[in-house]
């Protein structure tokens, strides 16, 4: 049962009417640009707790969270690159800080943190090739995993895809949260499910989804890793609530692979909305505790 603390989250999401932007699908880009926010960094208190550090990697900043030395827990090998969901148009918000932060404590993995090119001015060309780039780098360096919200994790499973075809060294493992898998968003089941999803709207994440392509076609598995295959990945995690229109394309990528034998664990939470598990309630916990778990068993390896 949907516990009270993520029904009473939903509906303050709901009376924000912060989804309302998105139920025309004729948004200007020009207006997104002026309108979109500074990207939020890591306050005080969170650098006060973890060892952050920060750099730049093609002129875009790339921030590191580590436990602090001394603080009771040692820093483990190997590390963990986070993408940002945002719907490659938003930047990261203090709500993913949090949750990166717990994940630091909670498994002791270093977490590098890129604030990748955005849309509408950059398109998935440009997104994917900085990300591959930076993963190419650390995982020459260490074990890597990826991880990923939404937009984020559809880049983190179409940076694996294209880490694999490339005859890249694999991740250890992906955690892929609320992703976004498919960018033209044209599953006949999500206009059932879109009068329950408090924070998206098919209009508008179609539109985005046209931005992000740019000159690739949508079906195109760079863009859209839904269409390719999960042959030959290293183990998923994937967590998606059944109250977000981007549950259907969650669990078509759970279909492929139980088709394809891919090792994929599929985590749905009954009621939930999107990205639930970086929200702060009751069954984010639960969802945290699975992350950690597979984490630590995927990075424990040498």
């Amino acid at each position: 049962m949907t516990s009270l603390t993520a029904r009473l989250a939903a509906l303050a999401i709901r009376l924000t009417g912060r989804r309302r932007h998105l139920a025309r699908d004729d948004l200007d880009p020009e207006r997104a640009i002026a309108e979109r926010p500074h990207p939020a960094r890591p306050s005080r208190a969170l650098r006060r707790r973890l060892a952050v550090t920060w750099g730049l990697r093609d002129g875009r900043e790339v921030y590191t969270l580590a436990p602090r030395p001394g603080a009771g827990r040692e820093a483990r090998a190997g590390g963990v690159i986070y993408l940002h969901g945002g719907a490659y148009t938003s930047p990261i918000t203090r709500i993913h800080w949090r949750f990166i932060a717990r994940m630091v404590d909670a498994t002791g993995l270093t977490v590098t943190v890129p604030l990748y090119p955005l849309t509408p001015e950059h398109a998935c060309a440009d997104i994917t090739a900085f990300t591959l780039a930076l993963y190419r780098d650390m995982r020459d360096a260490a074990p890597i995993a990826l991880m990923g919200d939404s937009a984020g994790g559809g880049l983190a499973l179409s940076v694996a895809m294209q880490a694999r075809d490339a005859g890249l060294p694999l991740p250890r493992g992906l955690v892929l949260i609320s992703p976004w898998l498919d960018v033209s968003t044209s599953r006949p089941a999500q206009a059932r499910i879109e009068p329950d999803d408090v924070m998206l709207m098919r209009p508008g994440v179609r539109t985005l989804g046209r931005w992000y392509a740019g000159a690739w076609d949508r079906t195109d598995p760079r863009v859209s890793p839904l269409f390719g295959t999960l042959r030959d990945l290293p183990p998923i995690e994937l967590f998606c609530g059944s109250h977000d229109i981007l549950v259907a394309d969650a669990r078509r990528l759970a279909a492929r692979a139980r088709a394809e034998e891919a090792p994929l664990a599929y985590h749905e939470e009954p009621g939930l909305m999107h990205v639930y598990p970086l929200l702060g309630l009751p069954e984010s916990r639960r969802a945290e505790v699975r992350i950690r778990t597979f984490l630590a068993e995927r990075m424990g390896r040498g």
